[in-house]
């Protein structure tokens, strides 16, 4: 569904699907399985999105004839309609709610995103920064020129 041209950077959308991977993995429990509807929030959470883009309208974010909705949870839904498609994650109604949970697949690929994360944070900890790396402001060589 094409996304309003004011809306292309709303939400990190390349991002969700391994996002939604490692999140199913980290707080699924032993059956890496999560109630669909408690994902939404948590998320956003991580992504630091205010709560009015939290509460963008389907209407207001999306081009064209589409249901009433938060555009959040639709890109969220995407998301893992994606990664059913590749088949990382199934989905299952119980009493009325839906679960989303973790193939083998699935939690391998999440258990790499994990992985490459705290690689890349322990990398990037142990990263040497010097005064002479900083490069100045442009703003302030102006001043002094």
């Amino acid at each position: 569904m094409p996304v309003r041209p004011e809306h292309r950077k709303t939400f990190p959308r390349g991002r969700i699907p391994e996002t939604v991977l490692m999140f199913i993995r980290a707080r699924g429990g032993a059956h890496a399985a999560v109630n669909a509807a408690f994902v939404y929030d948590p998320l956003a959470d991580f992504y630091e999105l205010p709560k009015k883009i939290r509460r963008l309208s389907t209407t207001e974010y999306y081009r064209g004839d589409v249901g009433p909705g938060f555009a959040w949870d639709s890109e969220v839904n995407s998301a893992v309609k994606e990664l059913k498609k590749d088949g990382y994650v199934t989905s299952a109604r119980r009493s009325g709610k839906s679960i989303w949970r973790l193939t083998q697949a699935g939690a391998e690929r999440a258990d790499f995103w994990l992985t490459r994360m705290t690689e890349k944070t322990s990398a990037l900890g142990a990263l040497k920064v010097t005064a002479e790396l900083a490069r100045p402001d442009p703003a302030d060589e102006q001043k002094t020129g």
